[in-house]
């Protein structure tokens, strides 16, 4: 394995490589001690519950809560900072930043079907999502959720 990195002129970053283990419950605790990991290229590489592919958190059973959580904090951290330049914009602007910004994360993953059979609480935290980011492009900000 280190001989195919170094003849494709890759190097491994133990600090920043991570491992999961995927499967059922049960199956994942039997396989695997979570102390254990795997040597790649020469290096330890533990075992996590969840990895972030580029752009996606996927843990260990596959599901994509991980996922949300994540993109929905990263959604209310632009929303908060369109709110604060809100005033400045016309609605076409806002309208225009809020897609830009904001609504490509929660879209992201949804074309290739990865969000496809995601649970209903995982839905209804997506949609509060939108609905908040479209009130404050509206300037409804009287009916604003926190």
């Amino acid at each position: 394995m280190s001989r195919w990195f170094i003849e494709n002129a890759l190097l491994l970053n133990p600090t920043k490589t991570e491992a999961v283990v995927v499967g059922r419950s049960h199956q994942r605790v039997c396989q695997v001690n979570k102390s254990q990991g795997v040597w790649v290229a020469g290096a330890h590489v533990p075992f996590t519950d969840a990895v972030k592919l580029p752009g996606v958190t996927l843990d260990s059973t596959l599901s994509v809560d991980k996922h949300i959580v994540d993109g929905t904090r990263c959604c209310h951290y632009h929303i908060r900072a369109v709110r604060h330049i809100r005033p400045l914009l016309i609605l076409d602007a806002a309208k225009a930043m809020a897609v830009s910004i904001v609504g490509c994360r929660l879209d992201y993953c949804n074309s290739v079907g990865l969000l496809y059979g995601m649970s209903q609480a995982n839905i209804d935290k997506l949609q509060r999502v939108q609905n908040i980011l479209a009130r404050v492009v509206v300037g409804a900000h009287g009916l604003l959720a926190h």
